[in-house]
């Protein structure tokens, strides 16, 4: 018997726990193939991403205190709690967790009243993130080397603490950063920003890059060795690796 953590609430909380190991669900590249007539084989273009997968579950759950049908609330509630994405894990998986969101539809099966059983599917995004990779690092200097575990691009979350005219540099990524004390690169979201208690701020205006950089791309970390430099009165870089696999 297995456990789930969705949108952060245990499955136990219910109490529900999944029958069987699930399938391993692999992510589908996102090609777009034509053919050519006259011509052996299809001419492929690669989007550079990967597919959503459908992730199921065999679940079960009671409670000899309770009824089928306040079980069956009680699941229903849960498997409701988010609305869009969500963190979805298992105790199959320790190391990772998906984004996903609940396939709605299904059958709760009634099993002699207080017992219930059904087959719960999510649609997850095509990363399995690394738990590890959300687990924040600070740059002690200037020149720190982080490697990657993995054989995909990550997509940081960088935080430069600093004021006046900073540069960040990251492998081949270099950013003048105009600051008043810290400032955000969300490099998946490709925006800038400041977090108060008033909420976010945009600070896309406070980046700029090289004039020969034509793709202004925010940083990303590749397989293996990255190195994080910086230039200016910088105090302080926290970094969120966001590492990933499939």
């Amino acid at each position: 018997m297995g456990t789930i953590v969705w949108n952060k609430i245990p499955s136990s909380t219910i109490p529900l726990v999944v029958e069987r190991p699930p399938d391993y669900a692999v992510a589908e590249r996102d090609y777009e193939a034509t053919h050519v007539p006259g011509r052996n084989g299809d001419l492929l273009n690669d989007n550079g991403s990967f597919k959503n997968v459908n992730q199921p579950y065999d679940i079960a759950f009671g409670s000899l205190e309770k009824s089928h049908s306040e079980m069956a609330a009680a699941v229903s509630e849960w498997l409701h709690s988010a609305s869009g994405y969500a963190s979805l894990e298992d105790s199959y998986d320790p190391d990772h967790y998906r984004m996903a969101y609940y396939v709605e539809e299904q059958t709760l099966t009634n099993v002699l009243e207080h017992l219930g059983r059904a087959t719960i599917n999510f649609n997850c995004m095509p990363q399995r993130f690394l738990k590890s990779g959300d687990k924040k690092v600070i740059v002690e200097k200037s020149g720190f080397v982080l490697l990657n575990p993995t054989r995909f691009v990550a997509k940081p979350l960088i935080t430069v603490f600093g004021e006046g005219e900073l540069y960040l540099i990251v492998n081949d990524s270099r950013i003048k950063i105009t600051s008043t004390g810290e400032i955000t690169l969300d490099s998946d979201m490709r925006e800038a920003y400041t977090m108060s208690e008033e909420g976010i701020t945009p600070k896309n205006d406070q980046i700029e890059w090289d004039e020969d950089d034509d793709i202004h791309a925010f940083p990303s970390f590749v397989e293996g060795r990255n190195v994080i430099s910086y230039t200016g009165d910088v105090t302080r870089v926290e970094v969120t690796p966001r590492w990933w696999t499939l």
